[in-house]
């Protein structure tokens, strides 16, 4: 999780509205300047000439309303449910009466369907986060419909990893540089998730697939607080890979009008990708710390100040480096955000906000210094310039140098990195609702960045290459949208505009625009129909803009095909169609479906381009795909069993599953005879055609509840190793079925004003173990005999190695040669890497005060 700004805030985007007609309960008459307050709070209207109230920027929540008017009975609805970007509607009667009587008190009711989702529109809510056995923000998706899960990256509804928005309070949450989450919380005091696979409004932009929007906790009125610790720790060590985690946050209010709140998260593991068994050189040692302070001065003026800071660092495991993995690679990276938001409500139809937050973000990879694992101790990277070229030879446990290259027994890691982002942004947004019908809002958005990167990469032992930069682009967006509520019928009209400078002198700016259109139609209470179309765009990530830009227009030689960013590159486009139908079939029962087609033009990808002093590769608007799928999902209810099934089939095709593909595939290695490919379409890696997801909770005795979550689906595709080469042949196969049940039994105790939860998670019930890589040797050995290595047998008895010399005469023999050859040719099966994690158990415990 996952980037940009972390603003807690009353956003036009975070917040509801609430609004509706109060009539005269005899004549059906609209009762002008009757009096609507929201119990508990300072927000509050009045109705019109035509009996209509509004109530904009309500933080999402339960609500109690009143109602009252003189001459007229006071009317209170209670339970009246506050979702982020939706309307509550109301209609309410009051009854003529002379005397003063005690007010009626009626429960509002939650529709089954609304028409203001003219998209998909998935939420989370905090009940069900505190229950997915999910460890990172950014991943709380996993479970919902459209979803593909690949290694560790998510793709929504066929789309690339890096065309998915992630925000926290309705502010990105995305590092451009590398599309990387820059931000990490607590999923603790998320209060919600609003998950958009499609048709999302014009206030979204840098997002082509999907947003995800992560509410935080508003500070609560009464002092409270939460303890949370989760551990795998003490199980035995089968289902023990080292995991930690804990929790805290306090709710601080001084006063009704000024509010805070504070939270940290500390979590480890020892292994964070966790497949067979614990392997070494895979810990992670996270942290994150939250703070936001809330002071509403009157009912119109509000004012929001939040921060918060995080680092992840992690080790990484590379087969390649396994006799030699304390000089592989580890990851750094540390956020911090700071955020002032200004939100003034001068009337119950007007809203204006403004806010203005600053993002930093540090992100280093390389060998590190060994030393530094504590939880919070930063990783100490070796300086780049005394790295030494990783080389193979014969210290691995076989004495074998002809495999050597395929091992790195000696150096470190090549490549140094460390990249810094910072972002100012400003947003001001305008929403009025101009008369009954039309609500109109208007906002624009202004970032200045400042990118700095250096990298530093040996070529071989003796040349080592620098890529350093340092630029500040600039974006500026500016969005007007139409909500039309008509009777049954709901629409939303609107266009984005956006304009991208790279800062660079020569290189023009790029100038997009978005129109997007989505309408609903309630055909009756518990029935609706939607549909929507749009262009959904966003630019490319700096990185390749700016990658080894530097080395233009003179190559370093020697250096084979280098990728070269390129600055001209134009923002890759979406076109999106869904039409839905979500409908009650009977009482806490819902079903919905949704069809969806996408067409992606101008994807990056990468291409050989002939050169002097030296041929290169670099990046091209040049890719495209098409997605095209259904969508399944029926919702239960009842007093012993609450539950969902999403079912979903999808087609993603395209020429290339990810921006430098290509350039992996065909031009990394330097070829004579190096041509372009031609373009051909093929399942994507993340084409996942048949997709079910189960989860649901089973009230059982004593206060407890038992949390079931099953996924079912069919493997993705890949190309198996063999001698075809041909382009068109890609992903013609596919990895086998995958499955896997996770359980959560949860008991909650209540002592006093103290309640307790003790909760014990299962992952992988069943313990299956799926493929989810290739598994081959880097040779068929079948096909190997002995006569075939005379060619290095003349080097058998060169650099003695006592492991080849199996029966310990001093001497190597060829046969001896050949036996340690097939030993390290197995061991080049990277095996456990390609199986999914096998059962593993946690306890955890919670106390809420």
């Amino acid at each position: 999780m996952p980037q940009l700004l972390l603003v807690s805030i009353l956003f036009t985007g975070i917040t509801g509205k609430i609004q509706g007609v109060v009539r005269d309960e005899t004549t059906g008459d609209p009762i002008s300047y009757a009096n609507v307050v929201i119990l508990g709070s300072d927000m509050g209207t009045a109705t019109d000439d035509n009996g209509n109230f509004y109530i904009l920027n309500i933080p999402a929540g339960r609500y109690t309303l009143e109602i009252s008017c003189l001459g007229f009975q006071t009317k209170r609805v209670e339970n009246v449910l506050v979702e982020i970007d939706q309307t509550y509607r109301l209609k309410v009667s009051l009854k003529l009466t002379s005397i003063e009587m005690a007010p009626v008190i009626i429960s509002g009711t939650t529709p089954p369907v609304k028409k203001d989702m003219v998209g998909s529109t998935y939420i989370i809510r905090k009940a069900e986060i505190s229950t997915l056995p999910i460890d990172y923000i950014e991943r709380l998706i996993a479970f919902q419909p459209s979803v593909a899960n690949v290694d560790t990256a998510l793709h929504v509804r066929g789309g690339r990893a890096t065309e998915v928005l992630y925000m926290i309070d309705n502010v990105s949450i995305i590092d451009p540089q590398t599309g990387d989450p820059a931000i990490n919380i607590s999923k603790g005091i998320v209060d919600e998730v609003i998950f958009l696979p499609g048709g999302f409004d014009v206030e979204y932009g840098r997002a082509m697939s999907g947003v995800v929007n992560l509410i935080t906790e508003h500070p609560k009125d009464k002092l409270s607080g939460r303890v949370f610790g989760k551990t795998e720790t003490i199980m035995p060590y089968y289902y023990d890979y080292g995991y930690q985690d804990y929790q805290a946050s306090l709710h601080l209010p001084v006063s009704s009008k000024a509010k805070g709140l504070v939270s940290f998260d500390l979590m480890h593991t020892d292994d964070w990708d966790p497949k067979l068994y614990i392997m070494r050189h895979k810990q992670r040692d996270d942290y994150s710390l939250y703070g936001k302070w809330s002071l509403v001065t009157s009912g119109k003026l509000r004012f929001t100040v939040s921060g918060a800071k995080s680092r992840s660092q992690f080790d990484r495991y590379g087969w390649q480096y396994k006799f030699n993995l304390d000089h592989y690679r580890s990851d750094f990276r540390k956020g911090d955000i700071e955020a002032v938001n200004i939100s003034w409500l001068p009337d119950g139809k007007n809203l204006l906000n403004l806010t203005l937050s600053r993002l930093s973000t540090e992100k280093k990879y390389g060998m590190r210094l060994p030393g530094n694992t504590g939880i919070m101790q930063d990783f100490v990277f070796k300086d780049y310039k005394s790295l030494k070229y990783p080389i193979p030879s014969n210290k691995n446990p076989f004495g074998n140098r002809y495999f050597g290259y395929k091992f790195m027994c000696e150096g470190d890691y090549p490549i140094y990195q460390g990249k810094t982002t910072d972002i100012l942004t400003g947003k001001i947004s305008f929403d009025s609702q101009m008369n009954q019908y039309n609500d109109v809002k208007v906002g624009c958005d202004y970032s200045g960045l400042d990118l700095y990167n250096l990298t530093a990469f040996f070529h071989d032992s003796l040349l080592q290459f620098i890529d350093e930069y340092d630029y500040q682009p600039k974006e500026i967006s500016a969005y007007i949208q139409d909500n039309i509520d008509y009777k049954g019928f709901y629409s939303k009209i609107g266009v984005r505009y956006d304009y991208y400078s790279t800062g660079l002198i020569d290189i023009p700016p790029q100038k997009i625009i978005s129109p997007r259109l989505g309408a609903s139609f309630q055909v009756t209470e518990k029935f609706i129909f939607r549909a929507n179309i749009g262009q959904y765009t966003q630019p490319p990530l700096y990185d390749q803009m700016f990658k080894n830009y530097s080395f233009m227009p003179n190559l370093p030689p020697h250096l084979g095909i280098v990728l070269i960013g390129n600055p001209r590159l134009k923002p890759e486009k979406t076109r999106s169609y869904e039409i839905g139908l979500q409908g009650e079939i009977r009482p806490n029962l819902i079903a919905t479906v949704n069809t969806f087609y996408k067409d992606v033009v101008d994807l990056v990808g990468t291409r050989f381009v002939l050169g002097l002093p030296e041929n290169y590769s670099t990046y091209f608007n040049v890719e495209y795909a098409n997605v095209k799928g259904i969508e399944a999902i029926l919702e239960f209810k009842n007093h012993v069993f609450n539950g969902k099934i999403s079912y979903t089939l999808s087609y993603a095709r395209g020429t290339s599953s990810y921006a430098e593909e290509v350039f992996f595939r065909y031009y990394s290695e330097y070829i004579d005879s190096l041509k372009n490919i031609p373009t051909q379409e093929y399942n994507l890696d993340f084409d996942q055609r048949h997709r079910l997801f189960i989860q649901g909770v089973l009230n059982l005795p004593w206060q407890t509840d038992l949390y079931v979550f099953g996924y079912f689906g069919q493997g993705f595709p890949y190309t198996p190793p063999g001698p075809e080469g041909k382009y068109q042949e890609r992903n013609y196969t596919r990895m086998p079925f995958q499955r896997q049940i996770d359980c959560l039994i949860v008991k909650d105790l209540k002592v006093g004003s103290f309640s307790f939860n003790i909760n014990f998670e299962l992952i992988n019930l069943l313990d299956i173990r799926y493929q989810v890589g290739q598994l081959y040797a880097q040779l068929q050995l079948d096909e190997i005999h002995k006569q075939d290595f005379n060619f290095y047998l003349d080097c058998w008895n060169q650099n003695y190695h006592p492991a080849t010399d199996f029966n310990h005469d001093g001497l190597v023999t060829p046969e001896e040669y050949y036996r340690s050859f097939i030993a390290i040719n197995q061991a080049t099966i990277d095996w456990v890497n390609a199986y999914t994690a096998p059962r593993r158990a946690r306890v955890g415990l919670s106390l809420n005060f």
